[in-house]
């Protein structure tokens, strides 16, 4: 199983702009970062911009990264 740590916390960005969710990356691969964009989350490479995976739960993503980084 792949470990995660926290790279961005959630934030409010003040009235009429939202919030902003955290955001994680995959220790040992710190350029695959862990978001949650929509309703679905993603695995995306931050050095080429590519998203990488994508699942309904975060924990399904996570099965599918490691299958892909192994």
């Amino acid at each position: 199983m792949l470990k995660l740590k926290k790279a961005k916390h959630a934030s409010w960005n003040g009235v009429g702009f939202g919030s902003s969710t955290a955001e994680w990356v995959v220790v040992g691969h710190e350029h695959i970062a862990i978001r949650e964009l929509g309703i679905s989350w993603w695995a995306i490479d931050t050095s080429t911009d590519k998203r990488i995976a994508r699942a309904d739960k975060r924990s399904d993503l996570l099965e599918i990264l490691s299958s892909k980084i192994s």
